[in-house]
């Protein structure tokens, strides 16, 4: 019943199709109702009147296929659209929920899972709203009609047919687990194939480099034969239940007919009503046997919707402020107060973070690999929430803001610049949707997108990223930056941006940022530190901790400090003279 609830709640915002189309149901199981009749008279009174009476019962029976066949058509193309529709409606409704996730759900959550589920359950649940849900309505109709037919007009014919309807309810009974569990078992197989395909289409290039095409080959047939069991196991369940529901049918039609003739024979029944007693059967044995098909479909949609309630309810780790305090012009303080959040509960990743960072400064995070200078960013953007402590946006904590306007004012280029299947003028504006051309170009130009957008096929309206023109890494990264800079954010993060420039671009790019970040805040995760000597201020950060704060000099000063450290690492001499380097501050 919760998986039939469910279907009727996708239904209920197109009930004036799904009314149409249970009207037209109801009138395809009414017309069922004359074909007894017509065959009985075909039979005795066609018979005993002769010819003349053959070609009226032969057009009336005509009439009434003609009519089932124009109602089932109608039938069929109203609960199609209808399918269609809460299809897709129920994969916006999945995608927007899955907008609203947390991060953490995308960590643990293999992307082939997500993909199979969105779309793969989604079609499963499809093949039970595009018509089985109606069907079994007039089934379960025409089975009440025609039971109180055959009871009334002949007790011993309807006790023939309920002597074998226990033998679809065991049947049923003992097919319906095996045919859910494996339906499950398929599709958590599919889950992996396709997060296995995604991974290595994704890693084509290091696939390739390794050779190792031939394993891949391997690896993903044997995949595929993995799945196989389970899929072939399902089909015969499927086959199983499908033959034996068969089979019911035919023992209980053999137990009208033996009845019915014997009737016949002791002169209660005419052969007429022997046949036309058949055909009553045969209405009320149809919907039964469709059962098989109906428990198979019903069963893998009722797997797949249990799927999809794992994503529906999945609540997001960072929740939006109820009431969300007004972000009006932003003048960039950041205050870390405390701070200390772990992925795991007991393992702090930063911790008692205390900084604060006036407007248009330029901070730089400096530190080993894996010491949190990422994880800050990420609270910084309200990716996660602090365990402890709080951070502040001009005075306001940031879990007042609105998750859409904190973000909208924080420009993010990555180390792993993403550039999307569009034009490269949609991926600039990706983050602004409303900025004018002007407004791109101007970013692009900041960026030094504008000499090679110039020389692409279609300049700006040229189609790039996968599938399409593909852009060098370093191209793709200075789409990333004019992407943060046409957002006009005041504060704009950087994780080891320039890193992908060749001497001459990372200069020319050093001097448009110089202009640009002025009065913006700024948060410059580096590797190089040769890029931050010039930053307001050098946060050396270790274990979680910061473990220094200053200016490049004044660090350098601590003999035994952390940043002197790794200057002699990446210089072999803390007095190497890195002011002929550039940065980024």
């Amino acid at each position: 019943m919760r998986t039939f609830r469910r279907i009727f709640e996708f239904l209920a915002p197109h009930r004036g199709r799904v009314l149409a189309a249970f009207g037209l149901a109801i009138l395809a199981c009414l017309l069922n109702l004359p074909l007894p009749l017509l065959i009985q008279g075909l039979v005795d009174h066609a018979a005993a009147s002769g010819a003349t009476a053959l070609p009226l019962y032969a057009a009336g029976l005509l009439a009434v296929f003609a009519l089932q066949a124009g109602v089932g058509l109608a039938n069929t193309f109203m609960m199609g659209r209808v399918g269609l529709n809460v299809v897709r409606d129920l994969r916006h409704h999945l995608y927007a929920h899955l907008q609203k996730a947390s991060l953490s759900f995308y960590d643990r959550t293999a992307s082939g899972t997500i993909i199979s589920r969105l779309m793969d359950d989604v079609a499963t649940v499809q093949n039970l709203v595009t018509g089985q849900t109606l069907t079994i309505l007039s089934d379960l109709g025409t089975t009440a009609v025609v039971s109180a037919w055959l009871l009334t007009s002949n007790p011993r014919l309807f006790l023939g047919v309920l002597a074998s309807l226990p033998f679809y309810v065991m049947s049923f009974r003992w097919f319906r687990r095996r045919i859910r569990a494996g339906s499950i078992a398929v599709r958590d197989r599919l889950d992996t194939i396709f997060g296995h395909l995604k991974q290595k289409f994704d890693g084509v290039l290091t696939v390739k480099a390794c050779a190792r095409d031939a394993a891949e080959m391997v690896e993903f047939a044997g995949q595929i034969h993995a799945a196989h069991g389970p899929r072939l196991k399902l089909d015969r369940l499927n086959a199983g239940f499908s033959s034996l529901s068969v089979a019911t049918s035919g023992i209980g039609t053999c137990l009208v007919f033996s009845i019915g003739a014997f009737e016949a024979l002791h002169g209660r029944m005419t052969p007429g009503q022997v046949v036309a007693a058949a055909a009553l059967a045969a209405l009320l044995f149809g919907p039964v046997a469709r059962l098989a098909d109906l428990a198979s479909v019903f069963e893998q949609a009722s797997a797949s919707l249990e799927r999809l309630d794992e994503i529906l309810r999945e609540q997001p780790d960072v929740a939006e402020a109820d009431q969300p305090a007004p972000l009006a012009h932003v003048r960039g303080l950041i205050e870390f107060d405390r701070v200390s959040f772990g992925y795991q509960t007991g393992q702090p990743v930063v911790w008692d973070i205390r900084l604060r960072v006036e407007p248009g400064m330029k901070i730089a995070l400096v530190g080993p690999t894996g010491c949190g200078k990422t994880t800050l960013l990420n609270l910084l953007l309200r990716f996660y929430d602090p365990t402890w402590g709080e951070i502040r946006l001009d005075g306001t904590p940031i879990r007042a803001l609105a998750l859409a306007e904190l973000r909208g004012q924080i420009g993010v280029v990555p180390q792993d610049a993403v550039v999307f299947r569009q034009s490269l003028a949609d991926n600039i504006r990706y983050g602004a949707p409303g900025a004018d051309d002007r407004r791109v170009h101007a970013a692009a130009r900041a960026a030094l997108v504008h000499e090679f957008a110039m020389r692409l096929p279609d300049g700006y309206d040229t189609l790039v990223g996968e599938g399409a023109h593909k852009l060098s890494q370093g191209e793709r990264q200075r789409v990333a930056i004019a992407r943060a800079l046409c957002i006009d954010p005041a504060v704009i993060l950087f994780d080891e941006a320039t890193s992908s420039l060749d001497s001459a671009g990372e200069l020319l790019i050093q001097a448009a940022l110089a202009n640009l970040l002025r009065n913006r805040t700024a948060f410059i995760i580096a590797h190089r530190l040769a890029t931050v000597i010039d930053a307001d201020c050098i946060v050396v950060m270790d274990g979680g901790e910061i473990m220094q704060m200053g200016t490049h000099r004044e660090l350098l000063a601590d003999a035994d400090g952390l940043y002197r450290q790794l200057c002699v690492r990446q210089f072999g001499s803390p007095e190497h003279d890195v002011s002929k380097t550039n940065s980024v501050a």
